[in-house]
């Protein structure tokens, strides 16, 4: 079992001087252990902004007096403090985890020391933001608020290695990707070329295991857009939407890259091989906006 890091969370609120001569109440900056993530500003009848939880979502209580946001930043700090020791000291913990036709929710496997399995559908995001807390996945069930299994639920996504599991879950919707399909949620995003046309982008991905690999490929910049909305740095090449027009790239130094790193590439953009609809990224239609897109 892995050692997980004992992190800190806690939200304070410091006073800032107004900007404006007009402005006639002071601004508060939210700060996560001294670190500013948000502000709070004075609108009308009190102040208006977000508290971030431990989890990664961002709280609204609307807008209130600023006694009402340290009050509620007290709960989430000792909410904190709960979760910290339930991720560390839980019995059952997760050890793996598969993605799913929804892009952000994860089906999980979490097992205790005597090997008694249980599985969870959870959120993504929260998944990683507890990976980047603690420095592992291997976090105590219970830090978690997991979905409940419907028969609306999204496909849990296997690999061809998981048959044996998927035997033995037939009531769980579930299907085996193609090893191209599953190299695609293995795969980051190191880098992003802007092209010709603003509504696509040229992305170089490289498998995560070894880092090897690189690639270039045509995307969509709305879904780019919307993965590093929810996911930031930690989206996938899964969670893109391919594109089969190939624009020219229309910076020097992308250009220069492109043509050192990837020989074959033409950096003046070619017709689409095929005129038929961009591929779907994997769930995108699950992917539109929704609740979890006002907790980034």
């Amino acid at each position: 079992m892995t050692s997980l890091q004992t992190p800190r969370f806690r939200i304070t609120l410091e006073r800032q001087p107004s900007r404006h001569m007009l402005e006639q109440s002071p601004r508060y900056d939210v700060l996560v252990n001294g670190k500013k993530v948000e502000e709070l500003t004075y609108n009308m009848r009190g102040y208006v902004g977000y508290l971030p939880t431990i989890t990664g979502a961002k709280m609204d209580i609307g807008e209130r007096a600023i006694s009402a946001f340290r009050k509620e930043a007290t709960v989430l700090n000792r909410e904190a403090e709960r979760l910290i020791l339930v991720a560390l000291h839980g019995e059952r913990r997760i050890a793996h985890t598969w993605p799913t036709s929804d892009g952000t929710k994860v089906f999980a496997l979490a097992r205790d020391e005597e090997g008694t399995n249980s599985f969870h559908l959870l959120s993504r995001r929260e998944v990683l933001e507890a990976e980047k807390l603690f420095g592992t996945r291997e976090i105590g069930i219970g830090f978690f608020e997991p979905y409940p299994f419907t028969e609306e639920g999204p496909t849990v996504l296997f690999t061809e290695v998981d048959r044996a599991l998927q035997a033995g879950l037939p009531d769980v919707p579930s299907r085996i990707m193609d090893a191209v399909v599953a190299e695609r949620h293995e795969r980051r995003i190191e880098h992003v070329c802007e092209t010709a046309d603003p509504m696509i982008r040229l992305v170089i991905s490289r498998r995560i295991v070894d880092g090897a690999d690189a690639e270039p490929e045509y995307v969509t910049r709305g879904s780019l857009d919307l993965a590093r909305i929810r996911f930031g740095d930690a989206m996938r090449l899964s969670d893109l939407a391919t594109e089969d027009r190939c624009p020219a790239i229309t910076r020097d130094e992308d250009r220069a890259m492109l043509r050192r790193d990837f020989t074959w590439f033409d950096v003046d953009g070619r017709p689409a091989a095929v005129q038929e609809p961009a591929a779907k990224a994997e769930g995108e239609l699950e992917m539109l906006a929704g609740p979890e897109d006002m907790e980034p």
